[in-house]
């Protein structure tokens, strides 16, 4: 019975969190940046670390991707309640986005102080160094930049509603919707990658020509 009832907790009859909760960390990723694409690399690593109950599937799951030559982090645990964040960070700043609220942090991309590599150097090179810095980059008095952060916050609603909407009219007009079965398929692809990675003790990645995933 109970594994009847938690088959997702055993690897021969389910994908344990991969397949549960990961799957939608990566479709939403795929959707906000426009991917519809299997990674091409994975790493997994993790345990059993609380629920120590007799199921061979991870509890705690850290996996890292390659998307076209980009790490993607993700991570699943189930001896913690944590909120569902998304956090892109490039040369222009942080862009968080949780499940009703967005945030931008904004950064300049240019060094904010001298390096700190400097501290190795010899008195009289640092001081020549960090005067010269600030000479060159520091900003004149009343244009110091004051960046600032945006946040958007919306409205708790339920999104069963949208969801049905949105396969109906597809049903009904025969539009293709954004996750149809081959964005599923890749965003599934990843989770295969991720528990293939974590029981292999290695990485993993996709051959398009075979159809197989392999180390």
């Amino acid at each position: 019975p109970e594994i009847f009832a938690r088959w997702r907790c055993w690897k021969e009859y389910g994908t344990g969190v991969a397949g549960d909760l990961l799957v939608h960390l990566v479709s939403g990723m795929m959707f906000v940046l426009g991917w519809n694409e299997p990674p091409e690399r994975a790493m997994a690593m993790g345990g059993i670390l609380r629920w120590k109950d007799g199921r061979n599937m991870p509890d705690v799951h850290a996996s890292l991707f390659q998307y076209r030559g980009i790490p993607v982090y993700m991570r699943l645990n189930l001896g913690t309640d944590m909120p569902e964040t998304y956090r892109f960070q490039g040369s222009k700043g942080i862009l968080e986005m949780t499940e009703f609220g967005l945030t931008y942090t904004p950064q300049s991309g240019k060094d904010s102080a001298p390096s700190y590599y400097a501290g190795s150097f010899p008195h009289a090179m640092r001081a020549a160094y960090e005067k010269r810095w600030h000479a060159e980059n520091d900003p004149k008095l009343g244009q110091e930049p004051m960046p600032e952060t945006v946040s958007f916050k919306a409205a708790d609603y339920d999104d069963v509603r949208p969801h049905l909407w949105t396969f109906f009219e597809s049903v009904r007009s025969r539009k293709p919707v954004v996750e149809d079965a081959i964005f599923g398929h890749h965003a599934a692809l990843a989770c295969h990658m991720a528990n293939e990675s974590y029981f292999r003790q290695q990485a993993v990645h996709w051959d398009e020509a075979t159809k197989m995933i392999k180390t």
